[in-house]
């Protein structure tokens, strides 16, 4: 490399001068080295502490190789050797103090500041049973959470940096032996091959290595509980975990595993059984009630029980408007109640939602714009959405209600059935990084169905991957 002087002339040209880089010369045996390093991103504390004071007290060095007393004698349990510029930029930005050399050799030792948020608990996937702890946003925090649950030579992890801006880190997780190596060898090359300006999220990784964004149903799942991507990594499963985010993905993913929660892993096999099918139900009556109340009274009305008919008849006596144009109104005014709720800042979302559906839902009735069978059919579907936290699969449910809402406006109970149809044959064409995502119904996969809507003891206690016996491919994530 250069020379001290230039180098830094060079980082300051680089940086644009910025005033958070701090160059502080410090004499030292007749000589003069020189501590970069960025007080936004690093301790002050440590390096008065660690470095500056372990200096001052050794001013008088008799050993003539200065570069090799400090690379031996300052304490630091992260010391890295710096040969470039690029990496001296990449360490500064990182939290690391450097330290220059008249000869242009530099070392660097890591003094992070406390810049991220502590472990809490998990907000998105609560749970009766089981731990609370979440991840949050330091890599080496969530690193140390799977590794304290899982303490094998086995948990493997890769690391790739990507982003030209961000240079952030994502870690690869994975139990060798478990994981299918095919498949892991593909997310990893998939991963390096990544050129973006920055990524500050999982998100940006799954985009990047995704070659289409068609799919209305999510093919890979995110958790914040460090238990349940354990739970995962046993069944073969892959982490993706990304620098400065709170979650983690799961790879590959089914249709399934948005009908599981974490706490099922905590709970009798029975409760868990009952508990799935609950959620199955949920989805089927979210997506088809509205789609199946329009198709009966405006085109298949002779379905209809007479006594029925003539209380809905009734109902719907001086309502000017027809019943698609009830259901769509009444949904997209719940959908924006759901987004305020969920935007509104603080505690006070909720009661605003429960409060504004009441209301607007009466007044709604009394101003003899919707008929009350109307409020009922919407009001079912939507709470039978609100059983499933993750909002990917949330707005998947979203778009397909819209969408079959539309079918049978237009051909009537024909067009609901033909649009549960279009549903299931994208469930079972998906794949999830070339795994089927409709597995293990089909292909059927006789072991996959001990943990698939019945949970046995021994898939819990000894769980296994459903996925080796199975062809990797190339196919979409």
């Amino acid at each position: 490399m250069k020379s001290r002087l230039k180098i830094i002339e060079t980082i300051k040209k680089k940086t644009g001068n910025s005033p958070d880089i701090i160059y502080k010369d410090f004499p030292i045996n007749k000589k003069i080295i020189t501590l970069i390093y960025s007080n936004s991103v690093s301790s002050s504390e440590y390096i008065n502490d660690f470095i500056l004071r372990r200096l001052d007290e050794d001013k008088n060095i008799k050993n003539k190789n200065l570069y090799a007393y400090i690379e031996n004698y300052i304490p630091n349990n992260s010391m890295v050797k710096i040969s470039s510029i690029k990496d001296i930029l990449y360490y500064l930005y990182s939290g690391f103090t450097i330290i220059l050399f008249d000869d242009g050799k530099a070392i660097a030792f890591e003094n992070k500041s406390n810049i991220y948020s502590n472990i809490i608990r998990s907000e998105n996937e609560k749970s009766l049973k089981g731990p609370s702890d979440a991840f949050c946003e330091s890599y080496e925090i969530n690193t140390g959470m799977l590794r304290r649950r899982i303490k094998t030579e086995n948990l493997f992890l890769k690391e790739v940096t990507i982003g030209k801006y961000s240079k952030t880190r994502i870690g690869l997780f994975y139990i060798n032996n478990v994981a299918d190596k095919k498949l892991v060898d593909n997310i990893y090359n998939k991963i390096k091959k990544i050129d973006i300006k920055y990524a500050g999220n999982t998100t940006y990784v799954l985009d990047a290595i995704s070659n289409t964004n068609r799919g209305i149903f999510p093919t890979n799942l995110t958790t914040e509980r460090a238990d349940y991507a354990c739970e995962l990594l046993m069944e073969g499963r892959v982490l993706l975990m990304c620098e400065n985010s709170n979650e983690v993905v799961v790879l590959p993913c089914v249709f399934l595993d948005f009908f599981k929660e974490p706490g099922d892993y905590y709970e009798k096999p029975l409760n868990v059984i009952a508990s799935r099918i609950v959620r199955i139900i949920s989805m089927i009556v979210a997506l088809v009630t509205p789609a199946l109340y329009i198709s009966l009274m405006a085109y298949n009305i002779e379905a209809i029980p007479n006594k029925l008919l003539i209380n809905f008849t009734l109902q719907r006596e001086g309502v000017p408007f027809s019943t698609i144009f009830e259901v769509l109104v009444m949904s997209f005014m719940f959908q924006i109640l759901r987004e305020s709720d969920m935007r509104y800042p603080g505690k006070g979302g909720s009661s605003i939602s429960i409060v504004g559906g009441l209301v607007l839902g009466q007044a709604a009735v009394e101003a003899g714009i919707v008929s009350p069978i109307t409020i009922i059919i919407v009001g079912v579907s939507a709470v039978a959405s609100l059983a499933f936290s993750s909002i990917e699969i949330v707005n998947a449910i979203r778009w397909w209600q819209l969408i079959l809402i539309c079918l049978a406006s237009l051909f009537g109970f024909i067009g609901t059935l033909f649009g549960c149809l279009i549903i299931l044959a994208t469930l079972v064409s998906a794949s999830s990084i070339g795994k089927p995502y409709f597995s293990p119904f089909l292909p059927f996969n006789k072991l996959g169905q001990k943990d698939a809507i019945i949970s046995t003891k021994d898939m819990r206690l000894n769980p296994k991957n459903i996925y080796t016996k199975e062809e990797n491919n190339e196919k979409d994530i």
